[in-house]
């Protein structure tokens, strides 16, 4: 019991990957180890209390100003003591410069999961981002970031899609589709090519790291809720890494302890 107690007193700090539409943390101790905590949506955050003291967090935000309120409202709850560092984007830091002419234009999480997969192994790597939006960026063997695409997520296209075409529409609540094959319904027909959609964005990125980039040996990294959907020759091709965000900030919180 007071082995447990102590573990529970020792002072962490929080990491916080604040997307879009959920909330990924971790926790990590004086030794500088990550441990996942939760991956939750915003609403579920009231009902999610802390049970490990706290003293500073390390917050990557992407979400809104709605979403921003509901975080602020749950860190004074669960975290009243601890001091709040919010990573921006930079021209250059941890050996790897931006591409962006103005470099916060590049949102965190990108900046971080590129500075966090860099650090990690210094070699040619793509990194594709399927949330939301889907995001793809390609970094060299030198840390330099050469620029990326933007476009939107699978589910995003299918409820655009619903909400212009007023005769399209999607079974509620069902919202994968399936790659490399044919709807046979209006549902179907519009899951379907969403998630086709996705597919050809992915292999078209590795078209250019292999003939535009002349990349033979690089890292193809995935994260985001909608990479389950790709055809599993494309997901055998590259790794599914959910908490590069978080490696970023972890980088950013040891760098601090140093100083």
């Amino acid at each position: 019991m007071l082995e447990k107690l102590a573990y529970v007193m020792k002072p962490n700090k929080l990491l916080i990957d604040a997307g879009n539409t959920r909330v990924k943390t971790a926790l990590m101790d004086a030794e500088g180890h990550l441990e996942p905590l939760f991956n939750l949506s915003y609403a579920e955050l009231a009902a999610n209390p802390m049970d490990v003291a706290v003293e500073s967090v390390w917050l990557a935000m992407v979400g809104g100003k709605p979403q921003q309120l509901l975080l602020n409202d749950w860190l004074q709850l669960q975290c009243p003591a601890a001091e709040v560092h919010t990573v921006n984007s930079e021209a250059e830091h941890f050996n790897v410069t931006n591409a962006y002419a103005q470099p916060g234009d590049l949102g965190v999480d990108r900046w971080l999961a590129i500075v966090g997969a860099y650090n990690e192994a210094q070699k040619p790597t793509l990194i594709i981002d399927a949330g939301t939006a889907i995001t793809v960026d390609w970094v060299d063997r030198d840390g330099r970031h050469l620029g990326g695409w933007i476009a939107p997520g699978v589910e995003l296209m299918q409820n655009t899609v619903v909400e212009r075409a007023p005769k399209v529409f999607a079974n509620a609540g069902d919202m994968w589709g399936r790659a490399n094959q044919l709807g046979k319904s209006t549902p179907d027909g519009l899951m379907d090519g969403c998630v086709n959609m996705f597919t050809g964005l992915v292999r078209q990125a590795v078209q250019v790291t292999e003939t535009e980039l002349d990349w033979l040996d690089y890292r193809l990294l995935y994260s985001g809720g909608s990479t389950p959907l790709l055809p599993i020759d494309l997901k055998r091709r590259g790794e599914t890494r959910t908490e590069l965000v978080l490696q970023g900030l972890a980088l950013y919180a040891r760098e601090a302890e140093k100083c």
